[in-house]
């Protein structure tokens, strides 16, 4: 939940022909945790976004001191996808733009930008520091599941 609260700064990995592209997105979420931001429709996220849904997110605190990750990380396997339909359009303004009053035009249709959707698939928190590996360390995370991370605030 502290981790949730910092600024929705995501990292979004996504793949296009075999090269891995990796792009800084400020996202907002719905209570279904699905995330939503705006790209141009001719960046390569999102080009990459029209041929393979298939993306990962990771959401960290950029604050913290070098080897002190340990649940200040989350990583998200996704489903990502350019949003063509109004309601939903509307619905992604209204929560990346709350202030502002609702226009669509320039994300659909014609439009140069989009509105994008991650739905997450599965999602796992960072649980070991890198000051805390061992040889005898197996993991440095720990999955999570989609229910609590939908109810956290």
């Amino acid at each position: 939940a502290e981790l949730l609260r910092l600024p929705p700064y995501y990292n979004i990995a996504t793949e296009g022909s075999g090269q891995p592209w990796n792009t800084p997105v400020w996202a907002a979420r719905d209570a279904e945790f699905n995330l939503y931001w705006s790209s141009w429709v001719r960046a390569v996220h999102s080009v990459n976004i029209a041929n393979n849904p298939r993306t990962f997110l990771t959401l960290f605190d950029s604050t913290r001191a070098r080897g002190t990750n340990n649940f200040r990380c989350l990583y998200l396997q996704c489903e990502a996808f350019e949003i063509d339909d109004e309601r939903e359009a509307i619905r992604a303004f209204e929560l990346i733009y709350p202030e502002e009053p609702v226009e669509t035009r320039d994300f659909l249709g014609e439009g140069l930008k989009r509105f994008y959707r991650a739905t997450p698939l599965r999602v796992w928190l960072n649980c070991l520091s890198e000051r805390d590996l061992t040889p005898a360390t197996v993991k440095m995370r720990s999955e999570i599941s989609l229910d609590d991370l939908r109810g956290a605030p």
